[in-house]
C-alpha cells in the first residue's frame, strides 16, 4: 500500500509541473484519467493474459492512427476548400 500512495504523490507532482508549465498537457492528462476511470469498470479485472480481449492492447495505437487520418483528412480538405475561393 506504501507504494501506491508513493506513486500517487509523484504523479501529483508530476502533474504540478506540468500544471505550472504546459496547462494543455495537465488538461490533457486530466481528461485522459477521467475517460481511463469511466472505462475500468468495463474492462477488467482479468484473471490471466488469456483473458484480455484482442483489440485491448493495440487499441492506444489504433485511436491515435484514426485521429491522424481525420487531422489530415481535415487539413486536405480545408486546403482544397481554401484553395477553390482563391
Amino acid at each position: 500500500m506504501f507504494w501506491v500512495v508513493t506513486c500517487f504523490i509523484v504523479f501529483l507532482i508530476l502533474w504540478g509541473f506540468a500544471w505550472r508549465s504546459q496547462i494543455k498537457l495537465a488538461f490533457g492528462i486530466l481528461i485522459g484519467l477521467i475517460l481511463g476511470a469511466a472505462a475500468a469498470p468495463f474492462l477488467g479485472p482479468y484473471e490471466g493474459l488469456a483473458d484480455v480481449p484482442m483489440w485491448l492492447p493495440p487499441l492506444p495505437f489504433i485511436t491515435i492512427t484514426v485521429v491522424m487520418f481525420v487531422y489530415g483528412f481535415l487539413a486536405w480538405w480545408a486546403l482544397d476548400v481554401k484553395k477553390k475561393s482563391d
